[in-house]
């Protein structure tokens, strides 16, 4: 009441954020249809007082008339005191003071419902007993408001309770309310109870509508049962209703979700026939399945179709294009299309900048994205819309500033300016990649606080995050809750799948690909691709090759990163003619052989010792208009190296040179490796002290590869080499260990490998497969019972001495771990009656 005056004017005021940036300041602008009046009158200690609120659509006539029996209706005021007032009134006539407000005007029935839902689900028990007494005389009155407070409060089995009542008391629910029962019970995954309502309405009324035949079809292609969709669609004409271009669009977003692009565009088919128009909505899924397919030839003659045909694209389309674009690499054109978006007067948004971003970062065009920056800069201006606070987020994160960009989200709640999910995703993104999976399952907690639905993307970062830092299992629980919501799971499942291929649990990841189908995942291109890379990574070539015959058969177009990766694993177990035929099939789809495909041949043919078919390659990339990469002569020199032949590799050392490829840390490894393997340690630590003095730092190999020389070469130069190791501060790793050990079995004192073996187990080092083969080593020699010989006392001992610094170094960096947050401080799984989907042991 205090704010009823307040709502019937119009007014704008600008809210300031307190926190500033250099060059931006923000203001925010708030009609009064964001304004909700009735939230003056729910009890501010709700758990739903965020979840609770009147359409906007209702709200004005809700205002008005509630006015206008304040001002003639003496029982209004007591009515609205019993429900509102802080000295609890008994449940009983709080229900009742709610059924005479609503009976007092048609406009205050939502209203009404509203205040009663704002008592659930303390209440329900009550409600359920009131509705159906003698006291609500059993009226149909008092069933309509309680299942409609039911249905505000999302409490879907008792509504259906409250539905059973009205029909066996021969009353017909509203339309509004079964299309709000049905939207309920599909969210819940409770498809069967949706069906039952559906039939029973029906037989019994109301007739099925538009809208809810639209609901149902969105409930069942959500539940991945796109064909009982259709079948919907084909009943529609027995109720006289025509399908309309929604009906359509959702059955074709089913089919391009569960990976059916060949129904979806036969459904646009029949869209056509029945005479019923495209719209933008429906141009924009099937240009987004054919870039989701990698087939950017046939989604740009799409997208030039729709504007042939007069429909004009929106922002949506051009972001599916872009970021097409994007992922398959071709930033030039993802430039173009974002250059074409605004030519066209359509305004790039958050969406837009992530995109651009994300392609810039991962395909090395940090200049474009700079430009970019500048562009999106210019193009909003110095001073944004709390509309377009998101943007600001999406730069802060991506300039690697997470903690402004989440001072700035808390700063805009704090406000009322509102952030939307994508700004939240952004974040959530930013903190997941980063390894801060604790700050991420914060943020989506705020995200609930206050109301937002997160959206698939968002449980997809966090499943990236938690996976990154190992914590499958609390992944697993993610992608159960995705399911049970009726969440879209392609990508989660995708980047599940990853995660088990990253850390070398091939059956874990088996298994994962066989859970998508059996809860009716169709793999798409990008599962598809990552399924191929991942048992590709492995060596499982013959089942990589057989995903790569079953992709193509789908209809999907791999690209030259699928390519690659089964031409790499094919190289790497020694098929190169195999590999060599993958790349004549690679030409003959009409891709182009890029420098990484070059450069994964010359490696295959290094690796077999073919030099000369190593050199026809290298020519062959000039021919082709490739330009030799710091990798590809890497590649070279290595071989030749390898084959003792540094007079050749000296040779292709002055050709990257003269070719302006300025060598990186790990050609001058691999020259240094060739020097201590040809004991000349003093030249291989003169490189090293000319690396330092041109500001290129060596790394970890430099400091193997030399102390593996040192530890062969003459005592007295050995020590004094290692002193200047040891005032580079390198950070010793399982290499380093490996490489002392190895010498001490080397110099017949195997058993004190063990020993150091034991201490550094007691550390929680990690041993890898070298380690544990060389200290094989050490017990065969051990059973052998060979001895060394007093002149290699003091060889021990300096060796005692390395392995002494190696221990302590290793103690010294070992950091603390990350905090760990368990998921269900953020995160409320299925209960127990939930079938447990995933199981992968």
């Amino acid at each position: 009441m205090r704010l009823l005056a307040a709502a019937a004017n119009p007014f704008r005021h600008f809210l300031f954020f307190p926190y500033h940036l250099s060059t931006v300041t923000f203001t925010s602008s708030h009609p009064c249809s964001s304004y909700d009046p009735s939230a003056q009158f729910l009890p501010f200690d709700s758990q739903h007082h965020r979840l609770l609120a009147l359409p906007a659509s209702l709200r004005r006539d809700t205002v008005l008339a509630l006015a206008r029996l304040l001002k003639t209706s003496l029982q209004c005021h007591l009515d609205l005191d019993t429900l509102t007032s802080q000295s609890r009134s008994l449940l009983p006539d709080r229900f009742a003071a709610a059924s005479r407000l609503a009976a007092s005007s048609t406009a205050l029935r939502p209203f009404s419902s509203l205040l009663l839902a704002a008592l659930l689900p303390g209440a329900s028990t009550h409600l359920l007993a009131w509705c159906s007494s003698d006291r609500s005389s059993g009226s149909y009155s008092a069933l309509r408001l309680a299942l409609h407070a039911f249905l505000a409060a999302g409490m879907a089995s008792e509504a259906l309770v409250v539905l059973a009542h009205i029909r066996c008391g021969g009353n017909t629910p509203s339309l509004s309310a079964i299309a709000a029962l049905l939207r309920l019970l599909f969210r819940a995954g409770e498809v069967r109870p949706a069906w039952k309502v559906f039939v029973e309405m029906t037989a019994r009324g109301p007739r099925p509508s538009l809208a809810i035949f639209n609901a149902m079809i969105l409930g069942f292609c959500h539940r991945g049962l796109v064909h009982i969709g259709l079948g919907l669609l084909g009943v529609m004409w027995r109720f006289n209703v025509i399908p309309d271009a929604c009906s359509y669009n959702i059955l074709i977003k089913g089919y391009s979700v569960f990976g059916q692009a060949g129904d979806a565009f036969q459904l646009l088919d029949e869209m056509r026939e029945s005479g019923c128009q495209p719209t933008v909505v429906t141009y924009n899924i099937l240009v987004n399945v054919l870039c989701h397919d990698g087939n950017m030839v046939d989604a740009r003659r799409l997208f030039d179709e729709m504007v042939k045909v007069g429909i004009e694209a929106n922002t949506i389309t051009f972001n599916v294009l872009v970021d097409g674009y994007a992922k398959a690499g071709r930033m030039d054109e993802a430039y173009a299309a974002c250059r074409e978006m605004k030519a066209r007067g359509l305004v790039p948004d958050c969406c837009t900048f992530n995109i651009l971003s994300a392609g810039a970062y991962k395909f090395g065009k940090a200049v474009q994205l700079a430009h970019g920056q500048q562009e999106l800069h210019e193009m909003f201006g110095s001073r944004i819309s709390a509309d377009s606070v998101d943007m600001v987020v999406c730069r802060l994160c991506w300039d690697g500033r997470l903690d402004d960009a989440w001072k700035l989200v808390c700063s805009a709640i704090e406000q009322g300016v509102p952030v939307s999910v994508a700004g939240f995703n952004a974040l959530v993104a930013a903190y997941s990649k980063e390894g801060f999976d604790e700050q991420a399952l914060e943020v989506y907690s705020v995200m609930n606080k206050i109301g937002l639905v997160p959206s698939s993307p968002t449980f997809n970062y966090l499943i990236m995050g938690l996976c990154n830092q190992g914590r499958l299992d609390d992944a697993q629980l993610l992608l159960e809750h995705m399911i049970c919501k009726g969440y879209c799971v392609g990508t989660s499942f995708t980047i599940y799948m990853d995660s088990y291929f990253r850390s070398g649990n091939v059956e874990g990841a088996l298994k994962c690909w066989d859970d998508m189908v059996k809860v009716g995942v169709q793999p798409d291109f990008i599962a598809f691709s990552a399924y191929i890379s991942g048992l590709c990574r492995l060596d499982h070539v013959n089942e990589a090759y057989q995903a790569f015959v079953e992709m193509t058969g789908r209809g999907f177009v791999p690209n030259n990163i699928t390519y690659n990766s089964l031409i790499s694993a094919f190289c790497r177990v020694g098929y190169v003619s195999e590999a060599l035929k993958l790349e004549k099939k690679m030409r003959q789809s009409g891709l182009i052989p890029d420098v990484f495909t070059s450069n994964i041949l010359i490696d295959g043919f290094c690796k077999e010792g073919r030099l000369d078919m190593m050199n026809k390659r290298f020519l062959d990339m000039y021919n082709s208009g490739l330009t030799p990469d710091v990798v590809t002569y890497n590649t070279i020199i290595n071989a030749y190296c390898g084959a003792q032949d540094m007079s050749s590799a000296m040779i292709f050392m002055n050709k990257m040179l003269a070719d302006g490829c300025e060598p990186d840390i790990f050609t001058y490894n691999i020259w240094m490796h060739s020097l201590c393997n040809n004991h000349l340690l003093n030249r291989a630590v003169k490189m090293l002290d000319e690396l330092v003095a041109m500001g290129c730092m060596p790394n970890s190999v430099t400091y193997n590869t030399l102390m593996d020389g040192i530890c062969s070469d003459v005592l007295d130069r050995a020590m004094i080499l290692t002193g200047k190791l040891i005032k580079m501060a390198f950070q010793p790793n399982t290499v380093t260990v490996n490489v002392f050990f190895s010498h001490f079995c080397k110099q017949g004192f195997g058993k004190r490998a063990l020993v150091w073996a034991e201490k550094l187990k007691e550390d929680s080092v990690a041993f890898d497969d070298a380690t544990m083969n060389i200290l094989d080593w050490a017990y065969k020699e051990m059973e052998d019972d060979s001895q060394a010989s007093n002149a290699d006392i003091d060889r021990c001992l300096f060796l005692e001495f390395l392995m002494l610094m190696t221990y302590k170094a290793m103690r010294n960096s070992r950091s603390s771990k990350f905090t760990y947050v368990p998921i269900e401080t953020v995160f409320y799984p299925a209960g127990s009656n939930t079938i447990k989907v995933l199981d992968t042991g």
